[in-house]
């Protein structure tokens, strides 16, 4: 089975139920707990040689890419982080030269949001491995299931500058590859503060985090939601150094991709500016369950290509 294919077999042993609103198909599972409150629970793992390199990544940045990939899928439904358990596997014993900076790169990205580190477990293990699961709340959660024909898509930043690290850094040294590049990969944003306005102001039909890339996290969407997307590649943020290509599949971008009701663009322009952040609309949603890629008023349809940990 590849990734997807597992995914898809493993609902069958998710339970949902009264109080657990969501556990299949969202970047958290969704419990309510009170009339107007929701817990949020996500995990992430990082496996060394699948996921980073410790020639070019420092044990600070480690544990901020940990912390920021599991804050990432709490900002995708709209939530506030609160609480995370670290799990820790290492081949060898740990030392304080190194343990120190990645716990400093954990707890400092998730004080930066309001979350804490409150406990975990540690255990011997063939591959250096860190696994964060993280707890957070939400009085309105922004679901994938939601988005219907009409509806506008929008990213909330430039795509595919973590991907063009990865093909940079094999053309050049570390010390030739642009900042903002290093950055996108290695110490990304996530977009906590965008997530919990969306939720508040109820401006996002359906949402999802781009860490597999978009072209296969919006079909995530439009598969929950039995519809087809139009997207218009003049329209899509190619970041700086980064392809077309790199933006449509390279992952790890961690940014929020949203769908939006035409008649709440206004409202959507106004949080834009009081957030001092440009927001990019790339595409509507549509009734044919797949995904066009329109340039020049040509429509071409594409396969839903993204990261996948089981690929042949």
């Amino acid at each position: 089975m590849n990734e997807t294919e597992w995914l898809k077999y493993l609902k069958k042993y998710l339970f949902e139920g009264s109080e657990v609103v969501k556990s299949k198909n969202e970047d958290c599972a969704v419990i309510k707990i009170s009339k107007n409150k929701y817990l949020l629970f996500t995990t992430d793992a990082l496996v060394e040689k699948v996921h980073f390199d410790l020639k070019y990544t420092s044990f600070f940045e480690l544990g901020k890419k940990l912390a920021i990939s599991n804050l990432s899928d709490i900002a995708a439904m709209g939530g506030e982080p609160r609480w995370g358990l670290l799990t820790l596997g290492s081949p060898s014993p740990i030392q304080i030269s190194w343990i120190d900076p990645l716990m400093e790169g954990i707890v400092s990205a998730l004080k930066t949001f309001g979350a804490y580190l409150i406990g975990g477990d540690t255990v011997k293990s063939s591959a250096f491995f860190l696994n964060l699961a993280l707890l957070g709340e939400t009085k309105n959660p922004i679901l994938r299931k939601g988005a219907v024909p009409g509806d506008l898509i929008f990213v909330s930043k430039p795509l595919g500058e973590s991907s063009a690290f990865l093909r940079l850094k094999k053309e050049k040294s570390l010390e030739e590859i642009p900042d903002t590049i290093k950055k996108a990969h290695l110490s990304p944003e996530p977009e906590i503060t965008l997530g919990k306005l969306l939720s508040k102001y109820k401006l996002a039909t359906s949402m999802i985090d781009i860490s597999d890339g978009l072209l296969i996290d919006l079909w995530r969407i439009c598969e929950e939601n039995e519809v087809g997307a139009e997207l218009f590649e003049e329209k899509i943020p190619v970041g700086e150094f980064a392809t077309l290509e790199e933006a449509l599949s390279g992952g790890e971008d961690y940014a929020l991709l949203f769908t939006v009701k035409k008649e709440n663009i206004k409202k959507l322009q106004e949080l834009s500016s009081k957030l001092n952040k440009k927001l990019f609309q790339i595409g509507v949603i549509t009734e044919k369950k797949k995904i066009y890629l329109v340039k020049d008023s040509e429509k071409k349809v594409t396969s839903p290509k993204g990261f996948d940990h089981f690929s042949s």
